[in-house]
């Protein structure tokens, strides 16, 4: 009996929520409002993407490397880092910041990732010979300071062209 009363509460209730379930409205869906697509995505490399105008900008990270150079020069290595970070940050593109780091990171010690630097620096350096020179003799010095002298030779090759 007490089984009974179970499954005909069960069967009133299965029954009830059917009939409740008959009688709702469908939700209203709303289509989503998509954003207008862009006009002409921005090229990679073109400009800074600061958002500063590029005169602007260009004196800033003069002025920042500038400052980098001076930070160098009194020792203090960890505040050059920084401040040609926040040059980097307006100008990515500038292959003259990524010699910079380079050239830190090869005092401090750091090998693998001044040799990275210098190739990404010379990646940018265009038509830049000079430039391209002293990456290639960092490039050089970070090999010999991992023990790699046949390869340092060859890049001192490349720094000499």
């Amino acid at each position: 009996m007490k089984t009974t009363k179970l499954h005909l509460k069960m069967l009133f209730f299965l029954l009830a929520v059917c009939l409740l379930s008959a009688c709702s409205t469908g939700r209203k869906i709303v289509p989503q409002k998509r954003p207008a697509p862009m006009k002409k995505a921005p090229e990679l490399g073109a400009g800074n993407s600061s958002g500063v105008s590029p005169d602007f900008s260009h004196e800033v990270v003069s002025d920042l490397k500038h400052k980098a150079n001076e930070q160098m020069r009194a020792g203090d290595a960890d505040q050059a880092f920084s401040t040609l970070e926040s040059a980097l940050r307006i100008n990515p593109g500038d292959p003259a910041i990524w010699h910079m780091l380079a050239h830190l990171q090869l005092k401090r010690g750091n090998a693998d990732q001044a040799e990275q630097l210098a190739r990404k620096s010379n990646l940018l350096a265009g038509k830049n010979n000079n430039l391209r020179r002293q990456n290639w003799q960092i490039i050089a010095q970070a090999l010999e300071q991992k023990g790699l002298a046949k390869e340092a030779a060859a890049a001192r090759r490349r720094a000499e062209k």
